[in-house]
């Protein structure tokens, strides 16, 4: 069943069978057909919604179908980040000139609801008239203008470089692909462009313009073959010119390859659902194609049950310009990735390693011995290198045969490195005697050990910590894992520079903490922030900051931009409440006014007229927030040699009387506030231990 929702966000269910499509490029629809419920079928209608996968996605198209047996409804449906962005506009424009990534997208996301993360490093860059558009065709401009990807998550949108992973995954028709489906892009194909910027003098045409051209390497094989000519003059940079011209020609061939989500699975892809952006190796000998494709749109159907039926995968192959700008730094990063745990060793790496095993075998100039003990193979250049063969296994020796280091037999295999492209195990088990599967140890003898379900570190054999379960204190299962560190040593969550060689802490467990003072620190800013700067802690948000005592159930604190809330009492202990004023004797403190139950005052001038009698009112929002109901209070000021008092005080106004006519005077009311009539030197909870332990608290 799926929930739709009308305009008025009245939940109706019925049953649909639904195609979900999810592109590279952030794209999330639905496509489908809807069977069921007299008033989804014919009501279906503006400002229509449903659910999918936890997601909102407003309906676009919707076009009803009787076909005799019934009414059905075909209907089309958006993500609601791309809905509400594209109703939703921005009534003005940045000012022209280059600004920072973060500046066009606080523009573009600014009174929006959604917020934005960016995960990639964008350079400061120029847009002419940015603004008074969608809030959605300003993201695309954006996307489009920094050539990055981005994917929503509830209400954020994460901005990154290229969304997915590399992958290691080959599909080879033949063997784990039954179709490759192959499309060429040919007829836009072309090997030159031109490119034409801005003018030397805006004034005189006849002086030029910057022109650039790019001719493509494939040109030598295929000839000149030109572009439509670019011409942008808010372009200024020759650099800028020569990265559009190299990305008009070098992506103008493309090559779309589809395949089944079946296919790739079988193929070892290692998710259930494909991520667009994530790239594969495709081979088909018999069509001449071996090349890394790349993910770019995923469509799955389900029926009207929400079974998954089907899933298509639509890839494209690199362009030219990606994978020369590839190939240089591969070898390098793939290297670093293995290094770091990040990777694999690629399959063709270990074709490679095949191919000198295959040489070194054939070349090598061996004697074979028959022996009691099985077939020796002695290398008659080194005798140290021995190779046993018999019914209990294989055994490679480089002292002679004393001893056999590496060995295959019954019990299992034996060695002292193992390079693999992958290590599929159901268990993996350290020794009898130290219960570890590996050790590593750097130049200051710092070692870390994987071993018994956790992985320790040590320093010259001295207890680091370590990372490992965490038991119920209970029922004594494991119920967690944590990381735990011994008095004197730190844990830290550290930000590295580029080269990896220096970092900062940002959050950490320092040297300091004990078992019994156990305590962490935030070292490091986090978005938003929090951060401690010279002993001194700065809570700052974009927006506001809230602070809560019960759990986030009510605000107690609000801090805006301009201004401080406060919900609920408001108690100071051993200070004053006051305001500060700017005075020529610099800032001087006027403290605030306290009586022993809580009044309201308001203060006025006024005159007793010709009648020697004036009625003077309460105004109406002060007498809101006071109770007039009980006795209130009355002080008069004469201005004037008269005589001046208070003859009446009544709930909305109070009348003064004068013994001589037109008698200026000045008056202060003071009443109790509404709601706190009775309160008088209220009993605080605190006691006066409480108090002296927070005072010397406050004094460390």
């Amino acid at each position: 069943m799926i929930k739709f929702k009308n305009h008025k966000k009245e939940t109706l269910l019925a049953l649909a069978d639904v195609t979900f499509k999810h592109t590279v490029n952030g794209e999330k629809s639905l496509s489908g057909t809807i069977y069921t419920n007299d008033d989804v079928l014919n009501k279906i209608d503006r400002g229509w919604s449903l659910e999918f996968n936890n997601e909102v996605y407003y309906i676009t198209y919707a076009k009803p179908n009787d076909l005799g047996n019934g009414i059905t409804v075909e209907f089309d449906a958006v993500h609601e980040f791309f809905y509400r962005m594209g109703k939703t506009s921005v009534y003005e424009q940045l000012p022209d000139g280059s600004h920072t990534a973060q500046v066009y997208l606080d523009f573009i996301f600014k009174g929006s609801e959604y917020s934005y993360q960016l995960g990639v490093d964008v350079p400061a860059f120029e847009k002419q008239s940015f603004g008074m558009d969608t809030r959605l065709s300003l993201f695309n401009n954006f996307i489009n203008q920094t050539k990055t990807e981005f994917s929503v998550s509830g209400k954020t949108v994460s901005i990154v470089e290229k969304n997915g992973s590399d992958l290691s995954t080959v599909v080879r028709k033949g063997f784990n692909l039954q179709e490759l489906g192959l499309e060429y892009n040919i007829g836009d194909f072309v090997t030159y462009a031109k490119g034409f910027g801005a003018y030397t003098d805006e004034d005189d045409h006849s002086k030029g313009r910057l022109t650039v051209e790019y001719t493509s390497p494939l040109a030598s094989v295929y000839g000149k073959l030109e572009a439509k000519p670019i011409s942008d003059e808010r372009v200024t940079n020759k650099d800028t010119m020569m990265a559009n011209l190299k990305n008009a020609v070098d992506g103008s061939f493309s090559i779309s390859v589809s395949l089944s989500m079946e296919d790739l699975q079988q193929a070892g892809y290692e998710y259930a659902i494909p991520r667009p952006g994530d790239y594969i190796l495709a081979v088909d000998e018999l069509l001449e194609f071996n090349q890394k494709i790349r993910i770019i749109s995923v469509s799955t159907q389900y029926d009207i049950n929400g079974e998954k039926q089907q899933t298509s995968v639509t890839c494209n192959s690199l362009s030219a310009a990606d994978k020369n700008n590839e190939a240089d730094a591969k070898t390098s990063d793939t290297m670093n990735d293995i290094i770091n745990g990040n990777g694999v060793i690629p399959n063709h790496w270990l074709e490679d390693a095949t191919e000198i095993a295959t040489k070194a075998l054939i070349n090598t100039q061996t004697e074979l011995k028959f022996t009691n003990n099985g077939i020796l193979a002695i290398d008659k250049t080194n005798a140290n290198n021995v190779v046993i063969f018999n019914s209990a296994g294989l055994g490679v020796s480089t002292d002679g045969g004393k001893t056999f280091a590496n060995a295959i037999t019954g019990n299992g295999i034996n060695a002292t490195a193992i390079t693999t492209g992958s290590l599929k195990a159901i268990d993996i088990i350290g020794s009898t005697i130290t219960g570890s599967i590996f050790q590593t140890t750097d130049s200051n003898g710092f070692k870390m050990s994987l071993a018994r379900g956790g992985i320790s570190f040590s320093e010259e054999n001295k207890p680091v910590g370590s990372i490992s379960t965490v038991n119920d204190a209970g029922t004594g299962k494991a119920n967690g894992v944590a990381w735990f560190n011994l008095p004197g040593y730190s844990i830290g969550l550290n930000q590295s520079n580029a080269a990896g060689t220096y970092s900062h802490p940002l959050i950490s467990v320092p040297t300091d903490s004990t078992y019994e003072n156990p305590f962490w620190s935030v070292d490091g800013p986090f978005k938003g922030s929090l951060r401690s700067i010279q002993d001194v802690l700065w809570i700052s948000s974009h927006r506001q900051v809230v602070i809560s005592g019960n759990n986030g159930q009510t605000n107690a604190f609000n801090v805006y931009g301009d201004h401080v809330d406060v919900l609920g009492n408001f108690t100071v202990y051993n200070g004053s409440k006051n305001a500060a004023h700017v005075t020529r004797d610099g800032l001087r403190a006027t403290p605030a006014y306290e009586t022993a139950e809580s009044y309201l005052g308001d203060i006025g001038e006024s005159n007793t007229g010709e009648q020697s009698s004036v009625t003077i009112p309460i105004d109406e929002l002060f007498g809101d927030t006071i109770n007039t109901d009980y006795a209130y209070q009355v002080f008069i000021t004469p201005y004037s040699n008269a005589t001046i008092w208070v003859e009446q005080r009544n709930p909305d106004s109070f009348v003064v009387r004068s013994n001589k006519p037109n008698a200026q005077f000045g008056w202060e009311l003071k009443a109790k506030r509404r709601g706190y009539e009775k309160e008088r030197l209220v009993k605080l909870e605190m006691t006066y231990d409480e108090l002296r332990k927070m005072s010397e608290s406050e004094g460390k």
